[in-house]
């Protein structure tokens, strides 16, 4: 049995004030989670009769590419303007161009002759100096019929000191985004809850406003024996009151919802499948959409409604729960996930649960037979955030690993540290079992006819003239990334399209369906 649904309320004044700022070029929603950011987006472009076609690009957690945000944006625009038809798919390279990558956006935006809302949520999970640099220049750029909605916890460096001077730039903070006390009355009733003027104002007073908290609390209440003493006792910050309204919440779920929640909440995506392998038993699709469909913080990521991921405080606290009552599960959880996403082909969630299941040598393993095909696919960051998760040692010292750097100074021009890394992974080849060889040496950057080992490496490094590295890409002994990507692949085993690839629902999602 689903929870009880919360209604939405109509926010006349923050809708209106979005109309007004979708005059301008730029609106920055800034502010914590839980304070309703998504939930007005999504009234707000969902409204019947919208003039404009709406392009969503959600962020990923943790996201350090700047080309794999770059694609995803490209796509969703695509997607929205209906130019997917006409276009070849973007595909990541090696040697990202970022400044024409945004003069591509530029000029499919300009391109289309009516209105455009471009909204990217969860942009402060965007570690990325590069990527947020161009997204200045394209939010400064911007054609007059586009406008950009900005969605994130925290202000970011963007420099739209310009567009603020204009008139272009607006911003809505957490301040104006709090229930009014009358807005919180409107909530209470649209929910079917009866609670007295007394106690509306305490909800109200005890939640400051909070949008997250307001919701669970609706939950929590609806069909509760003693509303008014619900409501009297519980008091604190917001962290406080969303672990004690979520833990309310979860409490009254039947065994078969708190087992899925629980055993999902490790995954920053889901789906039916993969929930169905987590939990052991089927109809998990089934209640993620039942879930979604009472508004208890569950969101799907695409239009068919297949992944859905949980709202950061459900998450956080799901996560907290599962590691109070369940510890001895977690790694368990964690290396069937990393095994779903492996045959799957979606590498990189694969060694993030391997990494947190504590293998560190199989995540090692894992991500040196794909660091290459990784790198070509212009996820470097990606894989120098993976290597640095590993224990300090374990970095150091796995001549797994040294593979992995191996590729990104080969990448990089640096043949000097190519060669020292290639030195320790050659000499563990030679060591290793024979079926490991042979998966090494398909993983290893795949030779030029000359071929591309410690030796070339070296006389690359002697050959250049003191204290310069070659450009990226231009490596002597190396073939262009082209060809590489073409070599490597056809000595690879199919993966499968994953979450890596651009399409991802991770990194589009067509709509305002999205948190």
């Amino acid at each position: 049995m689903a929870p009880a649904t919360p209604r939405l309320i109509d926010r006349g004044d923050l809708l209106a004030a979005l109309d007004r700022a979708a005059a301008g070029k730029v609106t920055i929603l800034s502010a914590p989670a839980g304070s309703g950011k998504t939930s007005l987006l999504r009234t707000w472009a969902d409204r019947p009769g919208q003039p404009h076609r709406l392009a969503v690009v959600q962020v990923q957690r943790d996201q350090h590419d700047a080309q794999q945000f770059w694609l995803a944006l490209l796509s969703a625009v695509r997607q929205a303007t209906a130019t997917t038809s006409r276009a070849e798919p973007p595909a990541a390279t090696p040697g990202f161009n970022g400044r024409a990558m945004v003069d591509r956006v530029l000029l499919e935006l300009a391109d289309q002759r009516g209105r455009v809302i471009l909204v990217i949520d969860d942009l402060h999970e965007l570690h990325s100096p590069e990527a947020l640099g161009l997204l200045t220049r394209l939010l400064t750029n911007l054609p007059p019929h586009v406008h950009a909605v900005l969605a994130t916890r925290r202000d970011l460096q963007l420099r739209l000191h310009r567009l603020r001077l204009a008139g272009e730039l607006a911003e809505i903070r957490a301040a104006d985004l709090r229930f009014t006390e009358r807005e919180t009355r409107e909530l209470l009733d649209a929910s079917g809850i009866a609670l007295s003027e007394a106690g509306a104002a305490l909800l109200h007073q005890r939640t400051e406003g909070w949008a997250a908290g307001l919701r669970l609390a609706a939950i929590s209440l609806v069909g509760h024996p003693d509303p008014e003493r619900f409501v009297a006792e519980f008091s604190g910050s917001n962290r406080t009151v969303a672990e004690y309204l979520l833990a309310e919440m979860l409490d009254r779920q039947p065994s078969d919802v708190q087992q899925l929640l629980l055993r999902t909440s490790l995954l920053d995506r889901v789906n039916g499948e993969l929930a169905d392998l987590l939990t052991g038993r089927p109809g998990s699709e089934r209640i993620l959409l039942a879930l979604e469909d009472a508004n208890a913080f569950v969101v799907s990521l695409d239009p068919e409604r297949t992944w859905f991921r949980y709202h950061h405080l459900l998450g956080d606290l799901l996560r907290l729960e599962l590691r109070r009552t369940l510890p001895e599960e977690v790694p368990g959880l964690h290396r069937r996930a990393a095994a779903w996403f492996t045959v799957q082909g979606q590498v990189v969630d694969a060694v993030r649960h391997t990494q947190a299941a504590g293998d560190w040598a199989d995540a090692a393993r894992l991500l040196a037979d794909h660091s290459f095909s990784l790198t070509l696919d212009g996820q470097a960051q990606t894989i120098q955030a993976l290597v640095r998760a590993f224990p300090q040692g374990a970095a150091a010292d796995d001549p797994e690993l040294a593979l992995v750097r191996a590729a990104d100074d080969l990448l990089h021009g640096h043949l000097d540290e190519a060669a020292a890394h290639l030195a320790v992974a050659e000499t563990y080849v030679k060591t290793a079992p024979p079926d490991r060889q042979r998966q090494l040496r398909v993983a290893a950057p795949a030779p030029a006819p000359g071929g591309c080992g410690v030796t070339e490496a070296r006389a690359g490094a002697a050959a250049r003239p003191p204290g310069r590295r070659h450009r990226t890409g231009q490596v002597p002994g190396l073939p262009g990334h082209r060809g590489v990507r073409r070599r490597h692949r056809a000595r690879q085993r199919p993966a499968g399209g994953g979450a890596d690839e651009p399409g991802d629902p991770r990194g589009v999602v067509p709509g305002a369906s999205r948190r």
